[in-house]
């Protein structure tokens, strides 16, 4: 019965001694990398201590604005407006469409896609623009427009593949 007891208490103290091991880190980095990872999680729950640009967490465009700093900029230069007679920009760097430009039912477009169009029936609920460009782009010949209800911002739904087509979103400039 003795020996039964010995390998018993021998047995139970192998186990705690490999409990506390597990709990512990023999480098006494445990601790530190815990409470990293704590902060940064709260960081991301409460969008706190977000990336002044300092450390090269830039976007993809070496942008290193947030995205409500850019919304926020871009509803400062917009402009309210009736109809969507105006000129549009293109609230994405490096787009097809820079400008947009509406007057009646003709359309005028400035970028790497500069070219005429027209816009079929403008005071309807959905207003087609259709452009005609010398270099064609298949992503972006026929779309659907889209005015939210302060009448700084227009949203083109263009046809294409099976999955749908592009989306520009522009802000009203002039």
């Amino acid at each position: 019965m003795r020996i039964r007891g010995t390998a018993r208490l021998t047995a139970a103290a192998a186990a705690a001694v490999l409990l506390l091991s597990a709990c512990g880190s023999d480098d006494g980095d445990g601790d530190a990398q815990n409470d990293q990872q704590q902060e940064q999680q709260e960081q991301q729950e409460t969008g706190a201590g977000e990336s002044d640009g300092a450390d090269g967490d830039a976007d993809a465009d070496g942008d290193d604005r947030s995205s409500e700093e850019r919304i926020a900029e871009d509803e400062a230069r917009s402009i309210e407006g009736d109809g969507l007679d105006g000129v549009w920009e293109s609230i994405v760097d490096d787009n097809d469409i820079e400008t947009l430009t509406i007057t009646g039912g003709t359309v005028e477009t400035t970028g790497p896609l500069s070219c005429p169009g027209t816009v079929s029936e403008p005071d309807s609920a959905e207003p087609v623009i259709e452009l005609d460009c010398d270099v064609e782009n298949p992503n972006r010949v026929r779309g659907t427009l889209e005015l939210n209800p302060e009448g700084n911002r227009l949203f083109i739904g263009w046809e294409g593949q099976a999955w749908g087509g592009y989306i520009d979103s522009l802000i009203r400039i002039g």
